[in-house]
């Protein structure tokens, strides 16, 4: 019989979404965009607050999950897992979306004009959106990350 051991090894970095707190006002979203376009525009944020129903609230953001879809999924191997993040060269990219669809959280889009994977890096450590959100309904937190 084969035992497998899982080992924290690191920390990863994971934005926590209070859906209680949130105010619905996208702030966050605008935040991203303005700090990595230099422009205004929910199609170009990392992170998307979509409204389930008038009281349910959905975070949609890159949760570094352990099995990394997206990057088994790019046919080009753009994408790789660096120091918490996941990363996208862009020279080995062809845009073919397959990371998109490959994501069960919908924590990846095409950029609207590049059509580059647009995926969270935490503001190069310090999130955007979470300094910007009004109601402090987000968070950064560090959690063990296991891996076989």
């Amino acid at each position: 019989m084969k035992m497998s051991v899982l080992l924290a090894t690191e920390k990863k970095p994971l934005i926590r979404f209070d859906m209680k707190k949130c105010a619905f006002c996208k702030i966050c979203e605008f935040s991203c965009a303005k700090f990595h376009y230099g422009k205004y525009g929910d199609a170009i944020s990392r992170i998307t607050i979509i409204r389930k129903s008038p009281l349910m609230f959905k975070c949609l953001i890159c949760t570094r999950c352990e099995k990394r879809y997206c990057i088994t999924a790019c046919p080009t191997k753009a994408l790789s897992y660096k120091n918490g993040n996941i990363v996208v060269d862009e020279k080995l990219c062809n845009s073919c979306g397959d990371c998109v669809k490959a994501c069960p959280f919908q924590g990846i889009r095409l950029h609207p004009e590049t059509k580059m994977p647009i995926i969270c890096d935490l503001c190069n450590g310090d999130p955007s959106c979470v300094k910007a959100c009004p109601k402090g309904a987000l968070s950064l937190v560090w959690l063990p990350e296991t891996r076989k």
